[in-house]
């Protein structure tokens, strides 16, 4: 059998990267994410797919693929399932054969990693120290749903025609293995085997795999990238019709640009047969970089009188030092959120370079008491005691603070009292469909209620424009010159839409470079 790549997600669509890539009876996967889009068409925040019926809601609104045996059983042991799976014997995209020895994993946005929770807990995870130690932050300070269950789960039994979780049904830890080079220290070590939860039985502790460079056979490398969350990685995997790359997210103009086009000339090296590679802004030529954000930022809350609110992408890390900087650059305190503080404790444990909270160096933590906490809360308020800041401090001196938040922590701004005056600083993502357009104006609702201003405009581009924010994204010209860098025979545009695939025909009309595109659930032969 000839390789053979499908794309479940990701053809046509910027994100929900859920790619097979088969060689004979070997198979793995690249990523297993969400699907905003296809979230978006049937569910929104106050409707989501119940829990109590495992794998239904999924299956039958068509946010996982049709792939018997792919997915944890524990979710699939009602008497529907059957009958729903009878139904999808019909689905042009149907299989019963896919089996893959692992996934590997490229970074830790929801719309890479958001469904490796549903697959079968046997198999393997394969991907950086960083994005590891982030996706276990990602869980331990989440809500416990089946689709955040992705370093550790509970099984669900059937009961009454409803899956539920018994009490003390022993937590299962699913395998994950770190590729060549990566860091993954003692405090890494003992951060993974530890579960936050006041009640239960522990999981048993299986310390993630380490110093991966192949997977049954087949080589595979890593290699860093620039992107907008620490720890991405792109891949090459070794099979018979030659080397075949897949870049995950891609850019080139954050404080990690060397390792994006180092990345390139390294597949170069490898005289791919095939390229699996990005496209969410081939259509847009280069926009704001992460230097010009830090510029603007500095700027702006040098320039702001009273509260300032620096609202960007959770795991952003790299904005987080730039607003940090700027916060100190105008004599002022970062002041983050608990569930923060927990992912900069995370990271630290695998790069001693990420910033932890700490009132000498400026980085506090917002002291936001709840009725009740769970165990990883109250463990935070212990070790960073003497940097919790309560919402009384900052209300007293709101020009003392830079204060990061996002749309969903806004009601948090009404203990403050009376602000007057301020800005909101948007720096993040544009809104992806109209659920988040709505999202958007009620975020302009609440600053002028608090009287702040807005800054960044209402899309992606407007915020670059103003220099707020860089996308997490290669431009159509870095993407250019990077394929042409790598020269692969046959190039496989993915996490794109319509006009970043005519982009790639165009770019590379006449030349050697073969642009293929994928379909959804349509297998592509890769001579």
């Amino acid at each position: 059998m000839p390789v053979r790549f499908t794309a479940y997600g990701g053809a046509g669509e910027i994100g929900g990267n859920k790619l097979l890539l088969e060689d004979d009876d070997w198979q793995i996967l690249f990523d297993f994410g969400m699907s905003f889009g296809a979230l978006g068409a049937y569910f929104e925040e106050f409707l989501k797919p119940r829990t109590v019926r495992g794998l239904s809601d999924y299956l039958l609104t068509g946010l996982l693929p049709p792939l018997e045996g792919l997915y944890r059983d524990d979710l699939n042991a009602l008497p529907e399932h059957a009958r729903i799976w009878d139904r999808l014997h019909r689905h042009p995209a149907y299989r019963d054969d896919v089996n893959p020895r692992a996934v590997l994993l490229s970074h830790a946005h929801a719309d890479h990693v958001g469904y490796i929770s549903l697959l079968r807990p046997d198999i393997p995870v394969v991907t950086g120290g960083l994005t590891a130690a982030i996706a276990k932050a990602m869980q331990d300070g989440g809500q416990s749903t089946d689709d955040t269950q992705t370093v550790f789960l509970r099984p669900r039994t059937p009961r009454d025609g409803l899956l539920i979780t018994e009490a003390r049904t022993p937590y299962q830890q699913r395998p994950w293995a770190l590729v060549a080079d990566a860091r993954w220290p003692s405090d890494a070590a003992a951060y993974w085997a530890r579960r936050y939860a006041k009640s239960g039985p522990d999981p048993q502790a299986v310390p993630a795999t380490t110093g991966l460079s192949e997977v049954d056979g087949r080589a595979i490398r890593a290699f860093p990238v620039d992107h907008s969350i620490p720890g991405a990685h792109g891949f090459a995997i070794e099979t018979s019709a030659g080397w075949i790359g897949y870049t995950g997210d891609i850019r080139m103009h954050g404080r990690r640009a060397d390792q994006t086009w180092n990345f390139a000339r390294e597949l170069a090296k490898l005289d791919l047969v095939a390229l699996i590679c990005e496209g969410t802004q081939a259509a847009r030529t280069r926009g704001a970089s992460e230097s010009d954000v830090r510029a603007r930022a500095k700027e702006c809350v040098r320039q702001t009188d009273g509260l300032v609110v620096a609202d960007f992408g959770p795991r952003n890390i790299e904005r987080l030092e730039t607003f940090l900087h700027a916060a100190h650059q105008a004599n002022r305190q970062l002041v983050v959120l608990m569930k923060d503080a927990l992912l900069l404790k995370a990271m630290h444990t695998v790069d001693p370079a990420t910033p932890l909270p700490s009132a000498p160096d400026g980085l506090l933590v917002f002291d936001d008491r709840r009725a009740t906490t769970t165990a990883w809360q109250d463990e935070l308020s212990d070790e960073f005691a003497e940097a919790l800041v309560p919402p009384t401090d900052i209300a007293a001196h709101p020009g003392a603070y830079v204060l990061c938040m996002s749309f969903f922590d806004v009601t948090r701004l009404l203990d403050l009292g009376e602000l007057t005056a301020g800005a909101w600083i948007y720096s993040s993502s544009e809104p992806y469909d109209e659920e988040s357009q709505l999202d958007m104006q009620r975020l302009r609702n609440w600053a002028s209620l608090l009287n702040l201003d807005f800054l960044g405009g209402a899309s992606e581009s407007e915020a670059e424009a103003a220099g707020y924010h860089a996308s997490g994204h290669a431009s159509g010209p870095d993407l250019q010159r990077f394929i042409e860098t790598v020269n692969p025979r046959t190039l496989i545009p993915i996490h794109l839409q319509a006009d970043g695939l005519d982009f790639y025909r165009r770019a590379f009309a006449g030349t050697p470079i073969r642009v293929c595109e994928p379909r959804w659930g349509r297998p592509l032969t890769i001579e």
